[in-house]
């Protein structure tokens, strides 16, 4: 599918530059290419993102291990927490 849109010609002039820069044949070549490069950004990215949220997860994981062993397993609360509202 093919989208015709106007642009200034001093920005088609800089896009066919740098196209000829890159030994591409026309302004369409370099913007295919670009808009590859930007997807593949996007792509690592998340893909950071989501190796901070693993090492961020491995540290909470690791706090809590760190808390069991010094005060042990603590007790459910839900119980106490009952108990008090019956008190009122």
């Amino acid at each position: 599918m093919s989208i015709t849109i106007n642009i200034p010609e001093k920005i088609y002039h800089t896009l066919e530059q740098q196209a000829h820069k890159r030994e591409m044949e026309s302004v369409e070549q370099f913007l295919e290419k670009l808009t590859e490069q930007f997807e593949r950004e996007e792509v690592e990215a998340w893909s950071e993102e989501l190796k901070r949220r693993r090492e961020v997860g491995k540290e909470i994981r690791a706090f809590r291990q760190q808390m069991k062993e010094k005060y042990g397993v603590m007790p459910d609360s839900t119980e106490i927490i009952r108990e008090d509202r019956m008190r009122g």
